[in-house]
């Protein structure tokens, strides 16, 4: 699953930047203008510190399936009143007034949806809300209007759930990193299969400054005291591989995370 990275601009009125402490719920949105795009509504968001408009959402899902991701999951969005404070929002287009999602957009839905529950080991039939379900706003219209069409949203969430093959000790291991503060992108580090190297870089700074290193070296230096890292040249190399990046996190959490819980 590709996420296309389209953080808007930290501002007061569509990312303030405020600190999302818990995940316990999903809301499904529309984006409420037929035909639109994933990255017109992203720009919209994104005028809003000019409007001085309250909105946004975490992810929008495009009429062809691309996901944008606007909010990184560790903030806050402004998309459901109450809910802000616990949930993630996804804004979802959609071809016509009806309101149904086109069968692209949907897929891309479901599976972010079931890696989101995975994640932060969330059950469909109580995580999954509407926006309608928070405020009684007709939002999605489609799932509002057909409560039976959005049961079976839920189900088809549950059973893409259960044909994921998931990576639980990692998932635990950088949930808990970055519940502790580390800035991480989930959807990059969560799957050995699909870890970005080009990435792995970053990673390892931003693990660093969490402990007060401010350069890659001296992150390295104190990963190595810490017995997070044996094969010191691969990294000094900056020779990156994903079963190296895996092992990282892992030792992280277990070494110097988990001990001071």
């Amino acid at each position: 699953m590709e996420i296309i990275q389209a953080l808007l601009t930290p501002n007061q009125y569509s990312r303030p930047q405020t600190r999302l402490k818990t995940v316990t719920h999903i809301i499904i949105h529309w984006v409420g203008n037929a035909g639109s795009t994933a990255r017109a509504n992203c720009n919209y968001f994104e005028s809003l510190k000019n409007k001085k408009i309250y909105a946004s959402a975490h992810y929008i899902i495009g009429l062809e399936g691309e996901i944008l991701q606007c909010i990184p999951e560790t903030e806050i969005a402004y998309h459901a009143k109450e809910a802000n404070s616990y949930s993630i929002g996804i804004e979802n287009c959609h071809p016509d007034w009806e309101g149904k999602f086109n069968s692209k957009t949907y897929a891309s839905l479901i599976k972010l949806c079931a890696d989101l529950c995975i994640r932060y080991r969330l059950e469909p039939d109580k995580a999954l809300l509407r926006h309608y379900d928070i405020t009684q706003k007709i939002c999605p219209k489609y799932y509002v209007n057909n409560p039976k069409e959005w049961d079976k949203l839920k189900s088809d969430v549950k059973m893409a759930m259960n044909q994921a093959v998931v990576d639980t000790e990692l998932l635990t291991a950088l949930n808990a990193i970055i519940a502790s503060g580390v800035v991480l992108n989930p959807n990059i580090w969560e799957d050995i299969k699909t870890m970005n190297m080009k990435s792995a870089k970053t990673m390892v700074e931003r693990i660093g400054k969490k402990f007060g290193k401010n350069t890659y070296k001296d992150t390295i230096d104190f990963l190595v005291e810490n017995k997070c890292i044996d094969m010191r040249t691969v990294w000094d190399a900056e020779n990156f591989k994903p079963e190296w990046c895996r092992s990282l996190i892992l030792r992280v959490y277990q070494k110097l995370i988990l001990p001071n819980k």
